[in-house]
């Protein structure tokens, strides 16, 4: 089955005259815009389409109704199940197979929960559209829920011997309520001649093709001709149907001679024409014995050929296998004439019937869900080993290859919501062959609007070990913060990304500040870089100045004016700031306690000398030689008093 092609009209004259041409934005999305397409061959000159008037870009993105509000609490919760069953598979669990099937069960009840939102939410909806979309979604969800509990029946909770007709009356019970709840509601009343009420025959025929003996008995009782003799016998036959109990019951070729030695009995019983006075029970007798032109008669009291096929069935081959189900489910659809009506769900249930695992999961690829079905399904389908038997049936076929295919679709879904990103990237990170490298592709093309957003890219990075990502994303975020005058908060970017080369730009713009103002901008932040300085020379050299400068103005000159000496001896200083170190050593050579040792004042000489050249150190050179002339002075005097 082909995809419908979808066609979006641009609505722009100039994209009309020129032509168009698209690029990829951020994950899902699609720019489209005007161009002129141009060949090597032409010459490189502006397009005549060109003019001063604004241009349009129109921004196209995929329709995802996981999106939706009531949806989100789907993909949220699913996913928790999702991580348990990875987390399952690497415990190894003894009795894997029970927990699979648990959480096969947990999948459904979200489902049902999520059905039930929808159904509330499109009764209290007033708006005709809003109605609409809500009804759609609860077709898809329904039917997503009925494939999936058939899968679970099928390819799960399998029954010994492979027998399969309770649970699938049960299916048919469970998505075709209305005949139990018609029936609770009558009996409810505890009144004799509910044949008066319109719905009673069809309620009695209902429950009888769900299987439901015991409900049918009850409905007959309450019926005004309970007591005479056709209704008593009716009666005994149902009380004495044979019924399979299970493994620890009677065996199955027991119940099949029991089978075929009651509805013997009843075949004489309609022969004898003893319910031909009752012509509904001579009816549900005839379909009881399985008479061609009974069921032919209530062929269109059934909603669905499944529901015909469990009633058929239950009456006619009540030991059936599953893998028998396919050849009675084409027959099914044949009797009723649906070969041409098939519809989606009723293909991937035949499918499912037919034990094409294969053709199951290309049907539910088309269903209008983004890929949470066949996601999910094929996932739980893969750990119950149930997609090994494919790799020996379709050439070139890889079980882990088509679930780890469909999980990253999904995941690249997810990844594309402001708030569900994060739980796509939970799915990626459970695709071992490629969840990796898209995760490194995706992260950086988050849409991180708040500062908050991008922290969490950049510890999911971290988490990974993404350091490209985290590079790139800090980065990014650091230069936003410059241009916006936020230097303390783009070093700190800086300063995660572990960039060096951004850092001593950062480092430099800091110091460049400092000689425009005056002052250092962003102290709490100089004061704690601890190890963090180490990322580059430069940050080093800016925490050590901002370390001198808390000295300094905290009256503790000679701890000053030794880290002063040291800085001038690393050669790390930035050329364009030697002469503020140089300048403001000047205070600290004058000071009235010698700070300063012969071997530093020489150090300070000989730097002065080296920078001689500076313009910005002009004007002061002459007072700088004399006060370290001084200073020398009064160095040497002292130190040849402590060696004297």
């Amino acid at each position: 089955m082909e995809k419908e092609i979808k066609t979006f009209l641009i609505p722009n004259d100039l994209c009309k005259r020129a032509g168009i041409a698209g690029t990829w934005l951020a994950l899902d999305q699609i720019s489209v815009f005007a161009y002129e397409k141009r060949n090597i061959r032409q010459k490189d000159q502006p397009s005549h389409f060109a003019s001063t008037t604004q241009s349009s870009v129109f921004h196209l993105r995929q329709d995802v109704v996981l999106f939706h509000p009531i949806l989100r609490k789907l993909v949220n919760e699913s996913n928790g199940v999702f991580l348990a069953i990875q987390s399952l598979i690497s415990s190894k669990n003894a009795d894997l197979r029970l927990e699979l099937f648990k959480i096969s069960r947990q999948y459904r009840s979200i489902i049902r929960a999520c059905l039930e939102n929808l159904q509330d939410e499109h009764t209290k909806s007033e708006k005709s559209d809003e109605k609409l979309e809500l009804q759609n979604y609860i077709t898809v969800f329904y039917s997503i829920e009925c494939i999936w509990h058939l899968c679970e029946i099928l390819f799960i909770d399998t029954m010994p011997g492979n027998l399969v007709l309770s649970q699938l009356l049960e299916w048919v019970s469970f998505h075709f309520p209305e005949y139990e709840r018609n029936a609770a509601s009558m009996l409810a009343e505890n009144v004799v001649g509910l044949e008066t009420r319109s719905e009673y025959w069809d309620t009695v025929l209902g429950a009888l093709l769900q299987g439901r003996i015991k409900l049918v008995r009850a409905l007959l009782k309450q019926h005004s001709s309970s007591d005479n003799s056709t209704y008593r016998l009716a009666e005994q036959i149902l009380k004495a149907m044979p019924t399979f109990n299970g493994p620890g019951g009677s065996s199955l070729n027991e119940l099949n001679m029991q089978w075929r030695h009651w509805t013997m009995d009843v075949q004489s019983k309609i022969d004898s024409k003893l319910f031909s006075t009752e012509k509904n029970l001579d009816l549900m007798m005839r379909l009881i014995v399985g008479e061609e032109k009974a069921w032919i008669e209530i062929q269109d009291k059934c909603e669905v050929w499944y529901a015909y096929l469990a009633g058929w069935l239950f009456f006619t081959e009540p030991t059936v296998k599953s893998f028998e189900l396919g050849q009675f489910a084409k027959r099914a659809i044949t009797k009723l004439r649906m070969n041409n009506q098939m519809k989606q769900l009723d293909k991937v249930l035949l499918a499912a019937m037919e034990f094409d695992i294969f053709q199951v999961i290309k049907e539910i690829q088309h269903m209008y869900d983004n890929g949470w079905f066949v996601s999910h399904l094929t996932d739980l389908l893969y750990h119950c080993d149930r997609l090994c038997d494919l790799e020996k049936e379709v050439p070139d076929f890889s079980a882990e290859k088509l679930r780890e295919s469909f999980i990253l679709d999904y995941g690249t879904t997810l990844m594309g919501h402001k708030s569900l990103w994060q739980v796509g990237l939970t799915y990626l990170d459970h695709c071992p062959n490629d969840g990796l490298q898209v995760i490194e592709l995706l992260l950086p093309r988050i849409h991180m609007d708040t500062e908050a957003k991008a922290q969490k890219v950049v510890r999911e990075a971290k988490n990974r070990e993404l350091n490209n990502v985290v590079q790139s994303v800090c980065k990014v975020q650091g230069m936003l913060s410059m241009r916006r005058g936020r230097l303390g908060n783009a070093l700190s970017w800086a300063l995660k990304s572990q960039d060096g080369p951004f850092t001593s730009f950062l480092a430099d713009e800091f110091l460049q500040n400092y000689i425009k103002s005056g002052r250092l901008s962003s102290t709490d932040l100089l004061d704690n870089l601890g190890s963090g300085m180490l990322v580059s020379d430069r940050l080093i050299f800016l925490g050590k100045y901002y370390e001198f400068h808390k000295l300094y103005q905290s009256g503790d000159y000679r701890e000053a004016a030794a880290l002063l000496i040291s800085l001038l001896a690393s050669k790390i200083i930035p050329k364009y700031f030697w002469y503020i170190l140089l300048i403001e050593s000047i205070p600290l050579l004058e000071s009235g306690d010698l700070l300063f040792s012969s071997n530093d004042t020489f150090t300070i000489m000989h730097c002065m000398e080296e920078k001689k050249d500076v313009p910005e150190l002009k004007d002061k050179l002459d007072i700088l030689r004399l006060a370290a002339t001084r200073n020398l002075s009064r160095a040497l005097t002292f130190e040849a008093q402590i060696i004297e």
